[in-house]
């Protein structure tokens, strides 16, 4: 299985991160036979230009998921395509993800809006079904408002997002020391968001 995990925080080892990582060892741990070959995509060094909307009259209205700015956003997209299962963790920064990160997800969602609003939707989307397992962490607010950006994200691109019988159900939240998280409870979220990926049929 090849599990792509995306992380937008601009912090590379601290809490977004050991999550998305928790969620793919666990992946590993229940697949002894294949395990999960897995790649960390870290958006801080990624090089993600905003959208900028006013030119997808030439381009991605007219191409299914293609974007005229020349980054890396078309390159992380292209590994989303590959890979059997995303895990997308971001934290909750000023009211929203860190910028960089955004930036990527604005590009894509605007690749998907602006193909299907000029009528190509019966195409379909390159990610559709594609499972995919939503992080979010917060230090002193709420990581849910994290969890439903992304969970709008995936739906948008038609991926599967996998949801959990317990609280916060979108995914897996962390509130500040996530060892002593007794709100949400990350690791034990993590656990479980990790045996639903690997229980989705088509992995």
């Amino acid at each position: 299985m090849n599990v792509l995990g995306i992380i937008g925080s601009m912090r590379k080892g601290n809490n977004t991160e050991a999550l998305v990582r928790r969620v793919i060892d666990e992946m590993t741990s229940m697949l002894p036979d294949e395990g999960a070959a897995s790649e960390l995509v870290h958006t801080p060094d990624l090089n993600c230009h905003p959208c900028r909307v006013v030119c997808h009259d030439a381009h991605c209205s007219k191409k299914l998921y293609h974007c005229s700015i020349d980054d890396d956003v078309m390159r992380v997209l292209e590994k989303m395509m590959d890979a059997d299962a995303v895990v997308l963790g971001a934290p909750h920064y000023f009211r929203a993800p860190p910028a960089g990160f955004h930036a990527m997800i604005e590009r894509m969602q605007s690749m998907a809006f602006f193909y299907e609003a000029t009528g190509h939707s019966h195409e379909g989307s390159p990610l559709v079904g594609k499972p995919c397992g939503l992080v979010a962490v917060a230090e002193y607010s709420n990581p849910h408002v994290i969890l439903e950006y992304l969970h709008d994200f995936c739906l948008l691109l038609k991926m599967k997002p996998v949801e959990l019988p317990t609280f916060p159900y979108l995914g897996v939240g962390g509130h500040g020391d996530l060892e002593n998280d007794e709100i949400f409870h990350p690791f034990e979220r993590a656990a479980e968001l990790a045996a639903a990926l690997v229980a989705v049929p088509c992995l």
